[in-house]
């Protein structure tokens, strides 16, 4: 699968989740079990993108955080960075996808990508 049809599948999935209301996206790289995952804000028309921290190495967190935003728990521990993107840049949100699979994650071009949606 390449760069172009990952990236259009990425946003259909996205306008998909979108318009029947889901709450959850999760894209995954079988091979690797990397994943990106979204939760959909279909009210508030936002998508965000969510990387929790057990997907992160040291390395990986400090290529993603000067673009994302730490979430916290209650007690004040990382559990994710996120970036939430409008609903009407879902072309962002999918080309960011893309980018994190292959240049944060480092996976090779040609790599597969499975998705999962539920509410």
């Amino acid at each position: 699968m390449y760069t172009d049809y990952r990236i259009e599948h990425y946003r259909q999935k996205l306008e998909e989740a979108i318009r029947k209301n889901e709450k959850v996206v999760i894209f995954e790289d079988p091979e690797s079990g990397r994943f990106v995952q979204f939760a959909i804000e279909a009210e508030a028309g936002e998508v965000i993108v969510d990387i929790p921290v057990e997907q992160m190495t040291e390395t990986i967190y400090q290529w993603l955080s000067p673009h994302m935003e730490p979430a916290m728990d209650s007690r004040g521990n990382l559990i994710s960075l996120q970036k939430n993107i409008k609903a009407e840049h879902l072309q962002y949100a999918a080309e960011f996808t893309d980018w994190i699979f292959t240049k944060i994650y480092q996976l090779p071009e040609n790599h597969k990508v499975t998705d999962q949606m539920f509410t």
